[in-house]
């Protein structure tokens, strides 16, 4: 195998396993002042950066996961205020989910948490540094996407 991509691969996983790790999500919480799943916040998040309300299906392809999953999520963060149901404008018969101002705060305060630790980890680096980075991100899930995607990994 390539030694720069095993090198890559390495540097991946470690990133994936420590984001993924229950102790970092407790804190990431706890930091925003909410009480949230992993699941409730990325379903939030996923709402907030979307600009819109959004059909279940689509948040659930948008995380990679299964409708139902999000059907219970969703139906738990409604009794908590933080989500509610619209009518969708294209289709009277199905509905949408949309943040409450109450899910729009959550929300945006576990980004806000999760920008400040990424922004804590690249403050000593130069801005054409951070902009590659970014751009180089993208890049690669957007690739990652496209090359799961044609080998029918995810949909």
């Amino acid at each position: 195998m390539d030694e720069d991509l095993q090198t890559t691969v390495s540097a991946f996983r470690r990133l994936v396993t420590m984001l993924n790790r229950g102790k970092t999500h407790e804190r990431l919480t706890e930091a925003a002042g909410v009480r949230l799943d992993r699941p409730d916040v990325q379903i939030l998040v996923n709402l907030l950066e979307a600009g819109e309300p959004r059909r279940v299906g689509a948040i659930a392809d948008s995380l990679q996961v299964e409708s139902p999953h999000v059907t219970r999520h969703v139906a738990a963060l409604e009794q908590r205020g933080l989500v509610e149901r619209v009518r969708d404008p294209d289709d009277g018969r199905a509905w949408r989910i949309t943040l409450t101002d109450e899910g729009a705060v959550a929300a945006d305060r576990c980004r806000q948490v999760t920008n400040d630790w990424l922004g804590g980890a690249l403050a000593g680096w130069s801005g054409a540094d951070r902009a590659e980075l970014s751009r180089l991100m993208n890049k690669l899930a957007d690739d990652l996407q496209d090359h799961l995607k044609a080998r029918q990994v995810i949909r």
